[in-house]
């Protein structure tokens, strides 16, 4: 699977798939952890495309995010449908994630 990847300044911008589930959730990962090992300062996860995630996807942003803070980066989460955020919201996860309403903001509050 490949992601759709941009750069803005030393923010890696990755485009997250209409689906994100146990199908495609292990090669999302191996990818995410691929462009990380570059120790960009600063990530957003755009999910203005998605419109289903599953626990196993939910699991890949744990691990992503928490390896990324550890090497002192930044992560924020762009354009979560309703339907996406629904899951968030029951699983807890929009207190742990910094969740932005587009990308533009995204970009803005972890610069």
């Amino acid at each position: 699977m490949a992601l759709e990847v941009s750069r803005e300044n030393d923010t890696v911008i990755i485009v997250m798939p209409p689906r994100f589930d146990a199908n495609n959730a292990p090669d999302i990962e191996t990818e995410i952890k691929t462009l990380l090992a570059g120790k960009p300062a600063k990530l957003v996860m755009d999910f203005s495309a998605t419109d289903y995630i599953a626990s196993a996807g939910l699991r890949i942003l744990l691990v992503v995010t928490r390896d990324q803070m550890k090497a002192g980066g930044k992560v924020a989460l762009a354009g979560i449908r309703p339907q996406v955020l629904k899951v968030f919201e029951m699983a807890g996860f929009t207190s742990i994630f910094m969740i932005c309403a587009n990308r533009d903001e995204a970009i803005r509050k972890i610069s």
